[in-house]
């Protein structure tokens, strides 16, 4: 494989190590974490929408909403990785289509399977099975959208007498 095809692979690689380094951190970090990203949120939207809450109110809202977000988390982490995932096959190994689609959510739900099996020998962290799903499910929606990105890419690229402007050089 030529220099560029390696290349195609570090967004892959890069979302891999994010989502390693994530997954190292011990309960305590992780929930620690979740839980001021999801405190911010919340107090953002309480400042936004002018709600008149007690803090005790504000507390159970946290409270209620700090797994959702966690679990956004594994979604948006894992949508990336299928984006990125997809664009390395495409790119580095010509694969288009179903072949394409389901190699990048193969790969994307075995690097999510061997994640929770990571997080069984991290102090305070537990592997889940949900958790393989929701990544997996995460993995394709990235994988979507590149499919999205790539059909919008080559409409535009074929259209007759130069209607739409082109995006990449031919």
């Amino acid at each position: 494989m030529n220099i560029k095809r390696w290349l195609a692979w570090i967004p892959a690689i890069l979302v891999m190590i994010i989502i390693f380094s994530f997954s190292s951190e011990n309960g305590s970090e992780s929930s620690g974490l979740s839980g001021s990203l999801t405190k911010t949120v919340v107090e953002a939207v309480i400042n936004t929408v002018d709600l008149k809450v007690t803090r005790e109110e504000e507390e159970h809202i946290i409270e209620n909403i700090h797994t959702p977000i966690r679990k956004l988390g594994h979604l948006s982490e894992y949508a990336l990785l299928g984006l990125a995932t997809a664009f390395a096959f495409a790119c580095a190994h010509r694969l288009k289509g179903r072949r394409l689609y389901l190699i990048s959510l193969c790969l994307c739900t075995l690097y999510a399977s061997t994640d929770e099996i990571h997080q069984l020998f991290i102090p305070g962290r537990s592997g889940m099975v949900t958790d393989v799903g929701i990544d997996a499910f995460g993995a394709l929606i990235g994988i979507g959208i590149f499919s999205c990105i790539y059909k919008l890419k080559f409409t535009i690229d074929k259209s007759p007498k130069g209607e739409y402007y082109k995006i990449t050089k031919k």
